[in-house]
C-alpha cells in the first residue's frame, strides 16, 4: 500500500490492484470478525490506506476528465457530451479496478467505526485524516467519479459518533450534493 501511494505507476499495473483489492477485503472480512480487536492491524496500516485513497482518486478523476474533455472535443464542445462520456470513462476495466480499491478502503473504515469500541480514540485520531482524504477527493471529483460509498461512511461516522462531528463534512456534503442537484436539473429540465 506504501509503494502504491508513493509511485502511482504501480497502480498501472491490473495485476496489482487485484492484489490490492484482495488484501483490503481480506482485512474487511478480519474486521467483521473480531471488531474492535483489529485496532493494532488497522492502526498499521490506516495512513497508508489514506495515501492509496488519494492516489487511487487522482488517477481516476484524471483519466474520466481527460477521457471526457478529449472525446468532446472530437464530437462537440457540450458540457452534456463531456458528462456523457464521463460516465462512459467510469466503465473502463483499469477505472473499475481502481474504484474497487477505493470502495474497499471505505468499506474497511466504515466496518472497523462500527465495530470500535473507543469511540473518543476513533473520533480524535482516525476522523480528522479521514474527513481530509475522502471529502476533500469527493468535493474535487467530477461528479461522475464520485463514490455513493463515501456517503455510506459519513452516515455511519454520524451515527456512532454524533451528529455534530464536523462542520467541514456538512458544509462539503451538502456543496457536492447542491452542485449534484443543480447539474441534474440542468440536464433534465
Amino acid at each position: 500500500m506504501a509503494q502504491a501511494a508513493a509511485n502511482k505507476d504501480v497502480l498501472s499495473n491490473p495485476d496489482n490492484l487485484r492484489i490490492l483489492s484482495n488484501v483490503l477485503k481480506t482485512n474487511v472480512a478480519a474486521c467483521t470478525s473480531i471488531g474492535s480487536f483489529f485496532l493494532p492491524q488497522i492502526g498499521l496500516i490506516y495512513m497508508d490506506m489514506l495515501g492509496l485513497y488519494r492516489a487511487v482518486s487522482g488517477i481516476i478523476s484524471e483519466t474520466v476528465a481527460k477521457e471526457g474533455e478529449s472525446r468532446a472535443m472530437l464530437l462537440t464542445t457540450s458540457s452534456d457530451t463531456q458528462r456523457i462520456i464521463g460516465q462512459i470513462a467510469t466503465k473502463t476495466p483499469k477505472i473499475r479496478q481502481l474504484r474497487t480499491v477505493k470502495k474497499e478502503i471505505l468499506k474497511l473504515v466504515e466496518t472497523y467505526i462500527r465495530k470500535a469500541e473507543d469511540l473518543d480514540a476513533v473520533n480524535s485520531s482516525m476522523i480528522p485524516p479521514l474527513l481530509d482524504a475522502i471529502l476533500g477527493d469527493y468535493h474535487r471529483n467530477v461528479p461522475e467519479a464520485r463514490d455513493a460509498e463515501v456517503l455510506n461512511v459519513m452516515a455511519t461516522i454520524t451515527s456512532r459518533l454524533g451528529v455534530g462531528t464536523s462542520s467541514y463534512m456538512t458544509r462539503t456534503l451538502t456543496r457536492c450534493f447542491l452542485e449534484s442537484a443543480h447539474a441534474a436539473s440542468s440536464a433534465y429540465p
